[in-house]
């Protein structure tokens, strides 16, 4: 994927709410297990765009302290 990919605020919320989501549904654990740990993965990778989009922003915090 290309490092230079630009996100708009609303694309974050949405990237949020996706988030809960996944949280929503393994807490309920009916997804069998191949998928619940694929959406585990995806969790990973959409938690780290946040995080990212959040250490760009001007006046933000060293990224270091976001993890």
């Amino acid at each position: 994927m290309c490092a230079n990919i630009s996100r708009t605020d609303s694309q974050i919320t949405a990237l949020r709410a996706e988030i809960v989501r996944i949280d929503d549904a393994a807490e309920a654990g009916l997804d069998p297990f191949p998928i619940a740990a694929r959406e585990q993965q995806r969790r990973a990778h959409l938690t780290d765009i946040v995080r990212r989009h959040g250490a760009q922003q001007p006046g933000a915090a060293d990224p270091k302290d976001l993890r």
